[in-house]
């Protein structure tokens, strides 16, 4: 294993100074920064025309309980973690049955429980489902056996990510390479996301056996990208660009164009100040009462990520690597918006965070 100071000469870091502060007045637009290095706006994208048919919306599963993250099978039906039950339900043409519990394992507390899903890409020949869990000491990701008649016993993946009440990340997915990303909190302990040693607010790639990944900016390291507050969606545009969704702290939500070994500055900064060393948000949410941005999709280069305490569906359109101009769509109509994932024939699937009332929503894009 790398020691902490070949980390620290890796991964660029630099003091800590941060000084953040609620904002108030009026709520302010989102601000398209760029995403570079540099405080200089980029040219904007016109908004897609595509814009999701509220009077299209479907609901495809009702009652259940805090919702947390969604997987689609190659079957077309549709997996859901419950954060606080620690079951997974399975949804088949409007009928609900849970089909394995990790409540044994779950230690659901404050912002904790079971939270991201995900399916290994070689699901027809190893049908396995990875989950991201907070347990009694740590946040862990397992991988269970699955069949429609249950599941089998959790097995250890990757162990020992920080936990707390606040700030566990939880976001799984494989992406275009086969590989698993994960993306984690700074379980309130700011200073983890600028240290290259801990696991605390990065994006992590790992093989499906938990191994660092083959290419990681460190060969020896999980950590694939640093200085996250607490990363809550994780998707791939056209060209396999990885985009993150991150909550922020009162202000500065963000959305970010991932790049391997990059720092986005928390809790040094936030938001897209052009500060050197650090790399800016392509989108900055100013205030965080219409985002608060969880899971997203991408759908034929628009991002769409719902938004929490915003109670509303954004749509971002992405081009060269670029974001344009988000628009907001069903505002307070249904409630907090956990995760989003794409389903069949394009279509949004949306799961609300209602408690006992939640629903998971199909939306038509096309």
């Amino acid at each position: 294993m790398l020691t902490n100071r070949q980390l620290t000469i890796a991964f660029l870091t630099v003091p800590l100074l941060l000084g953040v502060s609620a904002c108030t007045g009026p709520e302010p637009a989102p601000i398209v920064a760029g995403g570079t290095t540099s405080a200089t706006p980029a040219p904007p994208i016109t908004p897609p025309t595509s814009v999701p048919d509220l009077s299209s919306a479907e609901n495809l599963a009702e009652n259940l309980t805090v919702p947390w993250g969604m997987a689609a099978l190659p079957d077309g039906s549709l997996l859901v973690t419950e954060r606080e039950s620690g079951e997974i339900k399975r949804i088949v043409d409007g009928t609900t049955t849970t089909i394995g519990s990790l409540g044994g394992e779950v230690a659901a507390a404050g912002e904790g429980g079971l939270l991201g899903l995900a399916i290994g890409p070689d699901f027809d020949t190893d049908p396995r489902l990875f989950a991201y869990l907070t347990g009694p000491t740590d946040n862990r990701v397992v991988s269970l056996e699955y069949n429609v008649d249950g599941l089998g016993e959790p097995v250890e993946v990757l162990t020992g990510l920080p936990k707390a009440n606040i700030h566990n990340g939880g976001r799984i997915k494989f992406g275009p390479d086969g590989y698993l990303y994960v993306g984690t909190g700074d379980a309130g302990q700011d200073s983890s996301a600028q240290d290259p040693a801990s696991l605390g607010g990065k994006i992590l790639r790992i093989t499906a056996d938990g191994e660092p990944a083959p290419g990681n900016p460190l060969e020896d390291s999980p950590v694939y990208s640093l200085g996250h507050r607490n990363v809550q969606g994780l998707a791939w545009d056209s060209a396999d660009r990885l985009w993150a969704s991150e909550f922020g702290p009162e202000i500065d939500d963000e959305l970010n164009l991932i790049e391997p070994g990059g720092n986005y500055g928390w809790p040094t900064v936030t938001g897209a100040p052009g500060a050197d060393g650090f790399i800016d948000a392509q989108v900055v949410w100013p205030s965080t009462a219409t985002s608060s941005p969880s899971g997203m999709a991408i759908i034929d280069d628009v991002a769409y990520i719902g938004g929490l305490r915003g109670e509303r569906l954004w749509q971002v359109p992405l081009a060269a690597g670029t974001a344009g101009t988000p628009v907001s769509h069903f505002d307070g109509q249904h409630g907090r918006l956990r995760d989003v994932i794409e389903g069949p024939d394009g279509a949004l699937w949306i799961a609300t965070n209602e408690g006992d009332d939640s629903r998971v929503l199909s939306v038509t894009t096309r």
